[in-house]
């Protein structure tokens, strides 16, 4: 950071100083070095008051009567301001404005009459110029900036593509940065650690995959020992083989849930009738369940979404409510104001508010004690918020009529 605000004060402090001294140097030669008849017109006042100043009064009644420029009267002839009159008797050349704004330049010789030399036309006004040299001037200190900005830019917006890549699950880290960047050595460390990130979730995947190839091996050799022994012990074996079974559920979600991390880049977002994903599912349920089902669903809700990735939440929230409610679960699907309101309820004992987001946590249960009877990891859940995030929503959990847990979420329609 040091090296930012120093770096970023040597070129506002060093372009400062040279517009500073260019826009001099441009005022100077372009201002007030311009064309000026009234500039001009003091230079030839001072030669002739210098010139008449030696003539006797017959040569300058011949002189004047030749001078079409030239006009000559009395002092008494005219009204002077006293620091005009002071002026013209200290022999200086003073200048007046008749009614139109055109100026005059007048002077005294033989210390009697007046010489009067013009009209001109007013000086041009210098705002125009003034103006167009302070735009030149920031447009150059903008310029200078964009400059000093540039390799900024380049490594803010390589940092924004490795993030996003990392956050999709992308392992493909192509990292470039500039060397004349300010934050240079900040980038430097973001992407080692998106590179050590980066290792650690391929590292992760190959332990997934090892997993599943690996466990199930020796799963299926137990299984067929136990199926030998049954003979001999059917109430041990066959604990035994609920024990095992388990096992392997607990292994088959806790690689579905570690493949969830690399599956977003995998997502197939097409257009779907959400009504119908839902409708499925609860013909499903239906075959499995002995609870009474109550649904109010819409038909043909439009959505995009991943449909099977979505018909797994809806399966998720459905085996949820059918695990923890007593008799009665309520599904709802409307659509109000372009949104599709997807709800599942139950009457079972319901979520305490202060747990409400822990249950989208893995491995997160509200009963500590895992029974046979509820089964389930606390990873179902877990499934729900991760594919959710996907399609940019969320799963509200809220307090239902029946008097259990309310699970709900919008999606968008894509009517």
């Amino acid at each position: 950071m040091l090296r930012l605000l120093v770096s970023l004060y040597i070129v506002v402090f060093a372009s400062i100083i040279a517009i500073n001294q260019g826009s001099e140097a441009i005022w100077r030669n372009w201002v007030e070095q311009a064309p000026d008849d009234l500039r001009h017109a003091k230079a030839v006042a001072k030669h002739y008051k210098q010139a008449l100043t030696h003539l006797n009064e017959e040569d300058l009644a011949s002189f004047f009567n030749t001078q079409t420029q030239l006009t000559v009267f009395p002092y008494e002839d005219v009204a002077w301001l006293p620091e005009q009159l002071a002026a013209l008797k200290n022999g200086e050349i003073i200048t007046s404005f008749d009614d139109s704004g055109n100026a005059q330049l007048l002077f005294v010789v033989n210390s009697t009459s007046v010489v009067q030399l013009g009209p001109f036309a007013p000086a041009q006004s210098a705002t125009t110029k003034q103006y167009t040299i302070k735009f030149l001037s920031f447009s150059l200190l903008a310029l200078l900036l964009i400059l000093w900005l540039r390799p900024l830019w380049v490594d803010l917006v390589q940092l924004k593509r490795t993030s996003e890549k990392l956050a999709s699950g992308s392992l493909d880290l192509t990292p470039t940065r500039s060397r004349f960047s300010a934050i240079y050595t900040l980038t430097q460390q973001i992407e080692k650690m998106a590179l050590k990130t980066a290792s650690l979730m391929s590292n992760q995947k190959q332990l997934v995959n090892a997993v599943s190839h690996e466990l199930r091996t020796p799963l299926a050799r137990l299984k067929f020992a136990l199926a030998m022994l049954a003979p001999k012990d059917p109430e041990q074996v066959a604990a035994m083989e609920e024990d095992v079974t388990e096992m392997e559920v607990l292994i088959d979600e806790m690689l579905s849930y570690a493949r969830l991390e690399f599956t977003n880049q995998q997502l197939h977002m097409q257009r779907c009738d959400l009504a119908s994903l839902v409708q499925d599912q609860i013909d499903k349920l239906r075959r499995t369940t002995d609870k009474h089902l109550v649904t109010d669903i819409t038909s043909t809700i439009p959505v995009k979404c991943d449909p099977h990735q979505l018909s797994r939440v809806i399966q998720n929230l459905l085996q949820n409510a059918d695990k923890y409610g007593q008799s009665t679960i309520k599904i709802t699907l409307t659509m109000q104001q372009g949104i599709a309101q997807f709800s599942v309820e139950d009457d079972g004992p319901g979520i305490p508010e202060s747990k409400r987001e822990q249950v989208f946590q893995p491995f997160s249960r509200l009963d500590k004690s895992r029974s046979k009877e509820t089964g389930g990891f606390g990873l179902g859940l877990a499934i729900v918020s991760k594919i959710l995030s996907w399609h940019d929503t969320i799963c509200q959990v809220g307090e239902s009529d029946l008097g259990g847990a309310k699970f709900t979420l919008a999606l968008p329609t894509d009517c």
